[in-house]
């Protein structure tokens, strides 16, 4: 999925924006991600993975509902997002291409 999108380097992009925003807010970078996720108009809901047993992810993924991701983050890490590509298209065309077994 990363050379899909863009490549390491644009990944490392990303991930260098989301962790100007984690010292911003104290919070994880899972954490930034899914609340920006969250935030887009087209999106109910998210699936968030965690090892058993690992209580710290509790705290952590809480800490989702009480970030509130101000314009100045969302416009950072929508500028490195843009430069890569739409994976919705592109999980759409490999949906598609299985479906028809081209």
């Amino acid at each position: 999925m990363v050379d899909a999108w863009g490549g390491r380097s644009l990944f490392q992009a990303i991930l260098k924006t989301l962790n100007q925003v984690v010292v911003k807010h104290g919070v994880s970078i899972p954490s930034i991600a899914v609340k920006f996720v969250l935030d887009q108009p087209f999106v109910a809901g998210s699936m968030v993975g965690v090892r058993l047993g690992v209580s710290e992810h509790i705290k952590d993924y809480t800490a989702i509902f009480l970030l509130k991701l101000d314009e100045e983050d969302v416009n950072i890490i929508q500028e490195v997002i843009s430069k890569g590509k739409d994976l919705n298209v592109i999980s759409q065309i490999c949906f598609s291409l299985r479906l028809h077994k081209v």
